[in-house]
């Protein structure tokens, strides 16, 4: 059975035209397959403390923690653990300013760490995490490559292309659902224009 975890980054629910292309994906996949959501603006991520610093810190050198930071890395500790479970990622992420929203980069931030998500060795860093991934973009414009090179707006795809290589997703399909702010259908169009490769997406899990 196939493990699908779900990282929403959008606060529009079912407004959102991320979290739309998300759904066809979701009724897309084999009955086979078990789905579960990590919704990042309502999960409450633990803000970064100066006991998390400090936990992290003792966690790379051994060390041992204090009560404080210990009840604060073991949030982080789960959302590890979660991430590591998964055998593919479904990742939906809206354009923020060009880049992904905060919630997004807290996450990141809260479960990128050596030892835990990636290791290095004589050849640099390594993933630990061993799952396939699905990046849903949605931009209110148009941020493809144009003539082979890349937009200079687009600071989603080489990030996120960067991240997952660290950690351990690959590979990674991208599915781009753009110009959503293009007219008062625009939206409708860009999500039904995506399904296609939505589906056989999923269908591939």
């Amino acid at each position: 059975m196939t493990n699908v975890l779900f990282i929403s980054a959008s606060p529009r629910g079912e407004a959102s035209a991320a979290l739309q292309a998300a759904e066809i994906f979701r009724a897309a996949l084999p009955a086979s397959a078990s789905f579960s959501e990590l919704d990042l603006f309502a999960a409450n991520l633990p803000d970064y403390t100066p006991e998390l610093a400090s936990a992290k810190q003792k966690t790379m050198m051994g060390a041992d923690l204090n009560n404080a930071e210990a009840s604060e890395w073991s949030a982080v500790e789960q959302l590890v653990a979660q991430f590591l479970a998964a055998d593919h990622l479904l990742m939906a992420i809206p354009m923020w300013n060009f880049s992904l929203p905060y919630k997004f980069k807290q996450y990141i931030d809260l479960i990128t760490h050596p030892g835990m998500t990636f290791t290095m060795d004589k050849d640099g860093p390594r993933g630990i995490g061993s799952a396939t991934g699905t990046v849903i973009y949605s931009r209110g414009g148009n941020y493809s490559p144009k003539d082979g090179v890349p937009d200079p707006f687009d600071f989603q795809s080489p990030y996120m292309n960067a991240w997952c290589a660290l950690v351990g997703i690959q590979p990674v399909s991208e599915v781009l659902v753009q110009g959503t702010m293009a007219g008062p259908d625009a939206q409708t169009n860009a999500v039904s224009g995506a399904r296609e490769q939505l589906e056989a997406l999923a269908g591939n899990i």
